[in-house]
């Protein structure tokens, strides 16, 4: 100690020339002594230490990495959790010495909140410089730990701003949002990476504003909140899930912790659980999933135990919905007077007499002359919704554990209790580290269970009803019994008339085991396995109430009900292996991963059904065995894949990557099960350049990206019917049949002949894909957004050449159709604004999607119909939604039925629609037909997002549009004798 003491007499004779808080420096040091640490500083700085190599822990092995970063941060990082101290003298002097007397530990409690000063839960807070001191805050934010003296504490959690600070007996840290957190990490595919070096089209959803929306699915919540993503609802029914779409394909890849998983999984998450969230668009960013990921990918990682004290979260929601739009029907007394004018313009008696139109309007003959409110009858104001949350976490430094549950009951508008929705899912990840041997273990398990029951005339169809029943029909008679009135949606809706129920029961099991090679660092070796299993139940009871005449208690049953059973069971299992290398050297970053996977399926469906019942019991066992029918089937499905992706980055402004895979399918013939796809991608961070630095310092440009990527994929899907190519088709498959022959009296099995030709040279669908995309923030980036221009060509559809009659009494073989083509071209951007004005914060965003597809050739259609523009699909931009005669208007008089092309029928009259004579022939035939409406998906989207936050209350808003679209609601009469379809399409609201 008295060589250190004379030492520091010296340098204190000399004078500072340099103020020690401006030094700046930029390290990269691995795995070095700390000796030589402070040598490296030497050069990059103009300050010289002055140390006793005997008097501290001067060779231990130290690692930073740090960006323009104070010499004051680099010498506390480096020298924390030692006992050594530095005090900067005079002349660029800086000395280090042991501390005298024995350190001690504090213990430090404190809170941890946003701007409107609400606590922020699962804050992570460790010791810099200091592995396994840490812990994270609780639910209202607060935290408590023991940690040295003068330790600096790290405060960080995504989304916002890391916070750095000495640590004190008593702290309270305030975080800021991160409004364009170029180092957030981004979920990618078998991987994470950063959002600055990201080279493809990856979308990513902030789940802090999202999870705690009350919506049925994860998908609802979606909605409207990121660009090129679509989603859409068939129906409003308790259980209905919301379908996505990206970028107006088919459904896509849904992948949950690495894992594949069904739309049916994914769309019954908890959103709670979810940890991150990531869009996959391009053909770079989805190429590792290879075939399954045509149509973009969903991935989603659940969040895990962390290192701290037990925090318990519940949380009730009750909801009441009903619909926006919903149509006023007209009283039977203004029917009666419309009716009674259109008579009358015909010359016509009245519809009803004076006296019967007053007994309508006073409804002093409620059974003759009812003025039914079927709404009413049937329909309640709100449909109730319930959801209870339950999560736990907790962890130790070797042992982390993430607990969740959940239960969500959905009621019905309908007045019925046999219309609802309940579902309960629960989830528990546990981590364990174990550092001596370098391993990690990642274990889960998750699922859930959903009760769905329909009455058995279905949720459209009592819809339906209930809006196709005039105000004059009569429903209930004086008894307030049903009557048999045709489709009586209050008899369907009886406690008595059937039903349709269906029980889910999931469950997922993954266990995974990551070694960290201390032998070259940056290797980590990774295997993981998923096994998941499902069983399903469905039980269809198919009874009509009793309905009651006038003046009677007397039932009059409908037919006899019938009862079907069924239940299917499965299982996937899903191993993986991974090898991954990050590395920097210097200015040159590394990154790669390779992977096998392989999945097997297999699966099984029974069902039985008993008809004509003479017990009303709806029990298999109480059917008659007379015409009993009972079916099923099993099957398994085997794919298996190796992929392999390469990151190359130049101080992260330079990014180029390429990814490729070699996919193998069970469903194509041998030598064509194997199909090798790739993609390519790069992005210049222009903003990183010397040229831009006024412009940053500015704010004028605080970050600007260009990036771009081509890619192959491959598809199994049949873009037609969205189901996937049937397997063994190049296979002769003989059909059998249980009752094929009579011999001796006896009913005997038998086969039949194939169906069609088998064929062995169809192979993978293929999916060529660029994007050209930019990424901007300024204004101290408080305005971030981007833009992407896409393009997808896809071709090979496997189908039967339509080019060739099937002459031969068979059905022609499957081919790779030569010349089909379809192909997808659009645009899509965004803009945010997020800001705060004191204690209030605000984020406002905008996103815009635009797309058109075309057919260059329709894969089924023949010659002859590809050379009539009027009804091909071929080069028919937009697509249409089907074919149908096109209306002139009404005919207003029947004298106009005496000139010019009109449908051969004798109940054409003075009020019929008036249709075009397409091919001018004079006359109305099948001929005529011609496509009709534009788009069946929209392609145009937008939405609107509102995030509010002040002191502690948040408000968050969603407004998403469309564009115009035909949906499906339309009637189409088919005429038995001329065969034209009088097709009447009708245009939903759109815009909203």
């Amino acid at each position: 100690m008295k060589i250190a003491f004379l030492l520091v007499f010296i340098t204190c004779l000399n004078v500072s020339a340099k103020v020690f808080s401006q030094e700046k420096l930029t390290l990269d040091l691995k795995n070095i002594r700390l000796e030589k640490a402070l040598q490296t500083i030497e050069k990059e700085s103009g300050y010289r230490f002055v140390y006793s190599p005997t008097e501290g822990p001067f060779n231990k092995l130290i690692s930073i990495k740090t960006n323009q970063a104070s010499l004051e941060e680099v010498l506390r990082t480096l020298l924390a959790g030692t006992t050594l101290n530095y005090s900067v003298q005079q002349d660029n002097l800086i000395t280090i010495l042991a501390n005298t007397g024995t350190d001690k530990d504090i213990t430090v409690q404190g809170s941890v909140k946003d701007v409107t000063g609400a606590g922020i839960p699962g804050v992570s807070i460790a010791v810099k410089g200091i592995k396994g001191i840490g812990t994270s805050t609780d639910i209202n934010g607060k935290f408590s730990l023991k940690v040295p003296d003068r330790a600096i504490l790290v405060f960080s959690i995504i989304g916002y701003e890391t916070v750095e600070m000495a640590a004190g007996p008593s702290m309270n840290i305030t975080l800021k949002e991160a409004n364009n957190n170029l180092d957030e990490v981004v979920v990618q595919a078998y991987g994470k990476t950063t959002r600055r070096v990201t080279t493809s089209a990856i979308s990513t959803l902030d789940m802090k504003n999202v999870a705690q929306i009350p919506v049925a699915s994860i998908n609802d919540a979606v909605a409207g909140r990121l660009p090129g993503v679509i989603v859409t609802a068939s129906t409003g029914a308790p259980g209905a899930k919301s379908s996505i779409s990206i970028r107006g394909g088919g459904t896509p890849l849904f992948v949950i912790d690495n894992v594949i998983r069904s739309a049916n999984d994914f769309a019954n998450l908890n959103p709670n659980d979810i940890e991150e969230y990531s869009i996959l668009k391009d053909a770079a960013a989805t190429a590792l999933y290879g075939v399954s990921a045509a149509n973009g990918v969903i991935i989603v990682t659940t969040k895990r135990g962390k290192e701290g004290q037990t925090t318990i979260n519940y949380s009730y929601n009750q909801i009441f919905s009903q619909p926006t739009l919903f149509p006023e029907k007209m009283s039977a007394y203004d029917q009666a007077v419309a009716l009674n004018k259109v008579y009358t313009d015909e010359g016509k008696s009245p519809f009803r007499t004076p006296a019967d139109l007053e007994k309508v309007k006073t409804g002093s003959d409620p059974l003759n002359f009812p003025n039914t409110d079927w709404q009413a009858l049937t329909m309640k104001k709100f449909a109730p919704e319930m959801r209870h949350d339950l999560s736990l976490t907790s962890g130790t430094k070797s042992l982390s554990y993430y607990a969740s549950l959940s239960h969500y009951n959905q009621g019905s508008i309908l007045r019925t209790d046999q219309n609802f929705n309940k579902r309960t899912t629960y989830r528990l990840n546990a981590t364990s580290d174990i550092e001596k041997l370098n391993l990690k273990v990642t274990a889960g398990i998750d699922g859930f269970i959903e009760n769905n029951a329909v009455p058995y005339a279905g949720y459209g169809g009592i819809y339906s009803h209930i809006q196709n029943r005039q105000p004059s029909q009569l429903a209930l008679n004086e008894f307030g019994l049903p009557t048999s009135q045709p489709d009586n949606p209050v008899r369907e809706l009886d406690p008595l008339s059937g039903y349709n129920k269906s029980t889910a029961k999931i469950f997922n099991s993954n266990l995974g085991l990551e070694y960290s090679a201390p032998f070259l660092e940056g290797l980590k070796l990774k295997v993981n396995g998923a096994y998941t299993t499902y069983n399903n139940f469905r039980k269809i009871w198919t009874y009509l109430a009793p309905a009651y005449a006038i003046g009677s208690k007397t039932p009059i049953n409908a037919g006899p009900p019938s009862l079907t059973n069924e239940q299917g069971q499965g299982a996937t299992l899903t191993l993986q292996g991974y090898l991954t290398y990050n590395k920097t050297f210097g200015d040159h970053a590394f990154d790669f991963t390779g992977v096998f996977e392989r999945q097997t399926d297999d699966f099984s469906i029974v069902n039985g059904t008993r008809q004509n019942y003479q017990i009303i019991y709806d029990q298999i066992i109480a059917g008659p065995t007379l015409n009993a029918t009972t079916g099923g089937s099993e099957g398994e499905k085997r794919r298996a894949a190796i992929l392999a992706r390469l990151k190359y980055s130049f101080k992260s402004k330079y990014t180029l990557e390429g990814s490729v895979r070699r996919d193998g399918d069970y469903i194509f013939p041998p030598g064509s099960q194997w199909g090798t796809f790739y993609a390519v991608s790069a992005n210049y961070v222009v903003s990183e350049e010397n040229f831009m630095k006024l412009l940053k310092e500015k704010h004028i440009l605080d970050f600007f990206k260009l990036r771009g990527s081509y890619g192959q994929l491959g598809d199994k899907k049949d873009l037609i019917s969205g189901e996937e190519i049937a397997p063994f088709q190049y296979v002769p498959a003989y059909g059998l049949n249980a009752n094929a022959w009579v011999i001796n009296g006896n009913l005997v099995q038998g086969s039949s002949e194939p169906g069609t030709l088998p064929r062995s040279t169809y192979s993978w669908q293929t999916i060529g894909s660029r994007n050209l995309g930019l990424e901007f923030g300024t204004l101290n980036n408080r305005l971030t957004g981007g833009f992407d221009y896409f393009y997808t060509r896809r071709k090979g559809f496997v189908a039967s050449d339509p080019r060739f009659a099937s002459t031969l009494g068979i059905g022609l073989p499957l081919v790779n159709v030569a010349g089909a083509a379809y192909r997808t071209e659009g645009f899509e951007f965004n803009l945010n604004w997020a800001s705060n004005i004191n204690d209030f914060s605000y984020k406002v965003g905008f996103n815009f999607t635009k797309s058109n597809s075309l057919w260059e050739r329709y894969p089924t259609e023949a010659d002859a119909t590809i050379k009539n523009p009027y009804i091909r699909r071929t080069n028919t931009a937009g697509d249409f939604y089907g074919y149908g005669l096109h209306s002139l208007g009404f005919y207003t008089d029947n004298s106009q039925l005496l000139t010019g092309a009109r449908v051969i029928s004798p109940n054409i009259i003075a009020g019929d629609l008036k249709y075009y004579d397409a091919n001018g022939d004079g006359k109305i035939t099948a001929d005529d037909n011609r496509q009709i409406g534009s788009n069946s998906f929209p392609r145009t989207n937008y939405g609107i997002t509102i995030d509010l936050g002040y002191k502690g209350f948040s408000f968050n808003a969603v407004v998403q549009g469309a564009g115009t679209e035909i949906a499906i609601l339309a009637m189409c009469c088919k005429d038995q004798v001329t065969k034209i379809c009088w097709f009447m399409p009708i245009k939903p609201i759109t815009g909203v």
